[in-house]
């Protein structure tokens, strides 16, 4: 009982309301409602008319029958298993529980209608008003929600990949605790026995595998049996599915279509390509995190391929999935390092595939096989600022073969026959990068820049029938040597006089020149290009590669500049580390072009600085880091520099790296790859119901966009190169908040396709998408015509089948029981209600007859559990 009162000038009003488990049965019905508010307000009687009642009845359908069962069927518990193209999404069960159909009587005189134990005449039938509302089924079991929400719980697991493997293993020996003293006693065991890390580092000894691994979220674990150790078979498909050789998923080809417009979705998450080897990791981690034993099962997938990628590498394979380019700092960690290895595994390719040849000459020859490799490497690491010209030409030159030679390059005409496997390369090339060009001379050493002429460098000049020994101390007058331009006929000889005569003409520039070598690793002329001091062409060398790098190793790079301080020994240090690069180009350069100048090099190398002539005003700074690298540079091509990118190295340092991580370790970095094809996944269902929910792509770009920064803001490393950084509690909070958005998207998905199939038969697709879209945007959809419209038909089907059913059932019941029970002669179209409203109005002088009219209100609410009676009384308070 519950009692209140408002004061206002001149009246106030009295409200009461009770709330009782069942209905008094007095009260039950209109007429008893109707004496108990005429006593409240102090009349017995009151004239016809004014009394109204408005009255609303509910009716509830449970079960939707055949029609309009829920459509979807319980997937298969093996096909879950091993579908590992995309993420499937989809609800198991309905996720519209029920309907609810109010009858309404918006006003009526209270006086005329009757509303007995007898006779009632509220005939929903004929209601003048349906409304319609729907329940929804809470904590909804949906497939890609479940995908997500069990992979984030593997995250948060701390043990590491030797503990899980060797639990497995040792389960498979061991299966009850008595025979844990034989084991310790038994010298040829090689485990320890199961146990599961706790939190306070102790160690729980367990006999059941069961409790090592978690069941799905939402009981998934009912659609797929959890397991301990993955069977081979399976182990097998997967390790096929990761490693493919050529993509056969069906959707590579419409995503190739998509591409113009979505090819730097995966950039914005800092996920991967699609069909990538790390996007097929990902697949397979979280299917077998769900379906195969969560991570246990996650931490055999992460051993089979880390031991795959040792293979590849140990084999020379390239990585399926991966690109030749350099790692892309758009893209996931994970990705990037397997971008590195790949990378690694094409250089040690390239570098064996150049083996020296014992024959004193060499017909040069290109491996098919390697030359689109050899293109790609050439291509991705070319340098817009290295432009020989600004007016470069786009006419395209083979290269010739070159003999071996004793001394120096001699252009051969018989080598230019052999060349079917040469490489095109246009002469707008600014700069040569170290590609396939000669078995020996395309050759890195592991060895200090400078260079030994020794027996091994001592060579001969083969010009007609003469032979000329050089020899390394040899002096300017005594120097000739041949130049082989590979594209012009111009294999002339630098005389004495030539060199004379340019020295003679720029004797006041003071420049050392150094001709007492011979030229090596030449690519190809520079255009038009002449040395300055020289009557002789300038060459574009071959270069090493600069070393491609991941996101973690620039960190500690930048870690370690700012460490260095703004100190003249820092800048000092801080230049040298930079500089490697540049004295490796300089000394291929010097070797390429014997009697070059710093200003030959840098009108290839960086043209803007070499203006009118001369140098620009940066370059003529004392002692600056050009001049000094420069001066330091000695004469050395780039197959005999010491390597800039050590490719074996690298590769061991990204193999260390994915071993060590922990299975959770390993999840978190598949985290964003996951959650890019569930947001690619849900983008495209939402597409398919977007006349049903036109508000669902804006939804899915709010949550991509939160995506992307969440992402973007979540560093998977710290100041030190190949260690991994697990996320803080405010990244996972944010993660696990953009899973419950995705769940909430997919779950108005299923919720849009079940109505779509419920009411499927009322017309044409926008007249259903039309009714689905108001049922979903609003709590109460009234509907048109009623009982006698188009929805209200389906609806009265619905609930007809929907009484069938309850009669056959209990009417099957009664003959089990053998009870004589009196079936009715006619089924009702509708149930009984589940909830009555009443609302009674009347304007009436209170507390006397010489009062004012005042309004007075009484609302009441009849359940089958419940009654609820709310009554204001208004009083006149001027003169009482």
């Amino acid at each position: 009982m519950y009692e209140g009162k408002a004061v206002s000038t001149g009246m106030s009003t009295q409200f009461e309301m009770v709330h009782l488990k069942k209905c008094p049965q007095q009260y039950a019905y209109l007429s008893g409602l109707l004496y108990l508010f005429k006593n409240k307000i102090g009349l017995t009687s009151l004239l016809s008319g004014e009394t109204r009642v408005s009255a609303r009845f509910t009716y509830v359908l449970h079960d939707w029958g055949i029609d309009g069962k829920w459509p979807a069927k319980p997937p298969d518990p093996e096909a879950v298993a091993s579908h590992f193209g995309t993420l499937l999404y989809g609800c198991l069960e309905d996720p519209v529980t029920e309907l609810q159909l109010a009858a309404v009587w918006p006003s009526m005189t209270g006086d005329l209608v009757i509303d007995n134990d007898i006779h009632s005449d509220f005939k929903p039938l004929s209601a003048p008003r349906w409304v319609v509302r729907l329940c929804y089924a809470d904590d909804l079991t949906c497939l890609l929600s479940s995908y997500l929400y069990e992979f984030i719980k593997a995250t948060n697991r701390t043990e590491s990949m030797s503990d899980l493997l060797n639990v497995l293993e040792d389960h498979t020996t061991d299966k009850h605790l008595g025979q844990a003293l034989e084991k310790i006693t038994d010298p040829s065991a090689g485990g320890m026995l199961p146990g599961v890390k706790l939190a306070s580092g102790l160690t729980k000894v367990v006999t059941d595998s069961q409790t090592l691994f978690r069941k799905s979220a939402y009981t998934l674990g009912r659609i797929a049996a959890v397991r301990g150790r993955i069977p081979r078979e399976v182990l097998n498909n997967i390790k096929s599915y990761m490693f493919f050789q050529e993509s056969t998923n069906s959707r590579q080809s419409s995503s190739q279509q998509q591409q113009a417009s979505t090819y730097t979705f995966y950039h914005k998450l800092k996920a991967a390509p699609i069909d990538s080897l790390t996007h097929h990791l990902a697949m397979c981690a979280i299917v077998v995190n769900l379906c195969h034993g969560g991570l246990s099962a996650l931490a055999q997938v992460w051993h089979v391929f880390v031991s795959e990628l040792r293979t590849m590498l140990d084999n020379g394979e390239c990585l399926p999935g991966i690109d030749s380019s350099k790692p892309d700092l758009n893209t996931c960690l994970l990705h990037q390092k397997l971008q590195m290895l790949n990378c690694c595994i094409q250089r040690k390719v390239l570098r064996e595939q150049r083996s020296p040849r014992s024959s004193s000459e060499v017909d040069f020859k290109v491996n098919p096989s390697f030359v689109d490799i050899s293109e790609d490497l050439t291509e991705s690491n070319n340098h817009n600022n290295h432009m020989a010209t600004d007016e470069s030409k786009n006419e395209t030159t083979p290269l010739k073969e070159v003999d071996k030679y004793d001394g120096n390059l001699e252009t051969s005409e018989n080598a230019a026959a052999s060349s079917n496997h040469s490489e095109r390369l246009s002469s707008n090339d600014s700069r040569g990068k170290f590609s396939v060009q000669s078995d020996d001379e395309d050759e890195f050493f592991e060895c200090e820049s400078d260079i030994d002429l020794g027996d091994t460098e001592q060579k001969h000049i083969t010009s007609g029938d003469q032979h000329q020994e050089i020899s390394e101390q040899q002096s300017l007058d005594q120097v000739s040597f041949t130049v082989n331009s590979n594209k012009t006929e111009d294999g002339a000889i630098i005389s004495r006089d030539d060199v004379e005569h340019s020295t003679n003409e720029n004797k006041d520039s003071m420049v050392d020149i150094d001709v007492s070598y011979p030229a090596e690793g030449r690519l190809k002329p520079c255009d038009d290009l002449n040395l300055l001091h020289c009557n002789s062409s300038l060459f574009i060398p071959h270069t090493q590669d600069h070393a491609p790098v991941t996101e973690d190793q620039l960190e500690e790079q930048a870690e370690v500049f700012s460490k260095l301080g703004d100190t003249k020994e820092g800048s000092k240090v801080r230049a040298k580390m930079q500089s490697a690069s540049l004295r490796s180009d300089m000394e291929a350069f010097k070797s390429a072009n014997p009697g070059c100048v710093l200003e030959d090099f840098v009108r290839w190398y960086s043209p803007r600085d070499f203006e009118n002539g001369e140098l620009s005003q940066r370059m003529k700074i004392p002692q600056n880091l050009w001049v000094t690298t420069w001066k330091s540079a000695k004469p050395v091509p780039a197959h005999r520099q010491k390597r800039i990118f050590d490719d074996t190295k690298e590769a061991e340092k990204v193999l260390h790296f994915l071993t060590n991580l922990k299975p959770a370790e390993a999840a978190q970095m598949l985290i964003p790859v996951c959650t890019h094809e569930a947001l690619l996944v849900l983008r495209l269902a939402s597409d398919a119901m977007k006349e049903s929910l036109p508000s669902l792509p804006l939804i899915c770009n709010q949550i991509e966009a939160r995506a992307a920064q969440i992402f973007k803001q979540w560093h998977m490393y710290g100041s030190v190169a190949n260690q991994f950084q697990p996320w803080t509690k405010d990244i996972q909070t944010k993660v696990e908040d953009l899973f419950r958005q995705i769940t909430f998207a997919e779950t108005m998905i299923e919720r849009a396709r079940s109505l779509q199939h419920k009411f499927r038969n009322l017309g044409d697709m926008a007249q259903v998408n039309a009714f689905v879209r108001q049922l979903l945007e609003h709590p109460e959809v009234p509907l048109d015509e009623a009982a006698v419209g188009p929805v209200g038909c389906i609806i009265k089907y619905y609930f007809q089948n929907q009484q069938n059913i309850v009669v056959e059932a209990e009417s099957s019941l009664s003959s089990e029981q053998s009870e004589d029970v009196r079936l009715p002669k006619e089924i009702p179209p509708l149930p009984k209600p589940a909830g009555r409203e009443f609302i009674i109005r009347a304007s009436n002088s209170y507390p006397s007859t010489f009062s004012r009219k005042l309004p007075h209100r009484m609302y009441a609410v009849l359940m089958q559990n419940e009654f609820r009676l709310a009554s204001a009384v208004s009083h006149d308070s001027t003169f009482f």
